[in-house]
C-alpha cells in the first residue's frame, strides 16, 4: 500500500483523479496539498475540501500551498477548460471542512520525516510546493520513496502552448528544480495522456451511479467534455491526472525511458518545455549538452496500454 500525498489544483480532471485514488485500496492518502494552477489556490483548497466532504473522507488533511510561481505572478486559471469555479460551473455550496494550519510545503516535509522512504507524492499541478519543500529541507530528496507527476511533454507538442504542457508552463522554475533533484521521479506527461481517452459512453455510465461525489464529478465533466469536443475534436476527454494513479497501480501498463530533463525557464518560445537530453555523451561534458551535465536521469512515460488503463479506471469508478 502506498502512503500518498496528493499535490493538486482541482480542476475537473484532478477531481476525477482524486475520486479514483479514494476508490483504490492501493493508496492510503495522508493528505492533499493545494497549489495554484487550474484555479487560484484559495479555490483549489475549497474544491479539495468539498471533494473530500462529498466522499465522506473528511479526516484526510488538506494543506494550503503556493499561490503563485517561484518567479513572477499567477496569471490566472483556465475557466474555459474547468469553469469559473474549477468544477464545471456546478457551484456547489461551501463545505464545512477546513484546511489544517500547516502550509503545504511544511506538511510535505513533516510527513516525509515521519515516514522516511515511505511517502509517494502524486503531483497533479504545478510543482511549486515540492520545489519550496526542497529548498527548505534539501535532505527530503533522499527520504522520499517516489515522486510521480502529471506534466511535461518529452516527444510531443504541448497543450498550454505549442511547445509546453500546462503544469510545467505555470511554474517552469519550480519544475526545473524538482526534475533536477536526486529523488526517484516519474514523468507522466502528454506523451501518454493524449493517447488515453475516456469516452463519452463511459462517462455516461458513470453518471448512472448515485453517490454525492459521483453526481458532482459527472456533472462537472459535462463542461470538461464540451471543451474537448469543441477544441480537440474528440468524443471524450484525455486522461491526464488519473494517469498518475493508474501508473502507480500497474507500472507495466506504461513504457518508460530514462533521460536527464531540463525545463525551459526563459520567457521565450519554448518556455515550460521539458527537454530530455538525447545525446550519447550527456554526462561527458559536451558543450552542446552542458545544460544537462550532472542532472539525474528521470523515468519518462512514452507509451501506454490505453485500453487497459481505461478498463482499470472504469472498473474502479463503477463500483
Amino acid at each position: 500500500m502506498y502512503k500518498l500525498i496528493i499535490d493538486t489544483d482541482p480542476g475537473i480532471d484532478d477531481s476525477l483523479a482524486i475520486q479514483f485514488a479514494l476508490a483504490s485500496k492501493e493508496f492510503k492518502i495522508l493528505g492533499l496539498t493545494t497549489v495554484f494552477g487550474n484555479v487560484n489556490v484559495d479555490l483549489s483548497t475549497i474544491n479539495s475540501l468539498r471533494l473530500l466532504q462529498l466522499a465522506n473522507r473528511g479526516k484526510i488533511a488538506v494543506a494550503k500551498g503556493a499561490s503563485k510561481p517561484l518567479k513572477g505572478k499567477f496569471l490566472g486559471g483556465v475557466p474555459f477548460v474547468h469553469g469559473d469555479d474549477g468544477q464545471g460551473n456546478t457551484w456547489q455550496p461551501p463545505g464545512s471542512l477546513s484546511p489544517i494550519n500547516t502550509p503545504a510545503d511544511e506538511f510535505i516535509i513533516e510527513q516525509v520525516f515521519k515516514f522516511p522512504k515511505q511517502i509517494t507524492i502524486a503531483a497533479l499541478g504545478p510543482l511549486t510546493n515540492l520545489a519550496s519543500a526542497l529548498s527548505k529541507r534539501p535532505q527530503i530528496q533522499q527520504m522520499v520513496k517516489e515522486i510521480v507527476f502529471m506534466g511535461g511533454n518529452a516527444f510531443c507538442p504541448g497543450n498550454a502552448t505549442p511547445t509546453a504542457e500546462a503544469n510545467m508552463f505555470s511554474d517552469p522554475d519550480a519544475a526545473d528544480i524538482v526534475l533536477g533533484a536526486k529523488w526517484p521521479i516519474t514523468m507522466v506527461g502528454l506523451d501518454v495522456t493524449h493517447k488515453t481517452i475516456l469516452s463519452k459512453e463511459i462517462l455516461q455510465k458513470f453518471s448512472e451511479i448515485d453517490s454525492p461525489l459521483h453526481n458532482h464529478i459527472t456533472k462537472a465533466y459535462q463542461f470538461y467534455q464540451d471543451f474537448f469536443t469543441r477544441v480537440n475534436k474528440i468524443d471524450g476527454t484525455y486522461v491526464h491526472d488519473t494517469s498518475v494513479f493508474t501508473y502507480l497501480i500497474d507500472k507495466n501498463l506504461y513504457k518508460t525511458v530514462h533521460y536527464p530533463v531540463r525545463v525551459e525557464t526563459q520567457d521565450c518560445l519554448s518556455k515550460g518545455k521539458t527537454w530530455p537530453s538525447l545525446g550519447e555523451s550527456d554526462h561527458e561534458g559536451s558543450e552542446v549538452l552542458m545544460p544537462w551535465k550532472n542532472r539525474p536521469k528521470i523515468n519518462i512515460c512514452v507509451d501506454v496500454n490505453s485500453n487497459k488503463v481505461i478498463e482499470l479506471i472504469k472498473n474502479r469508478l463503477m463500483k
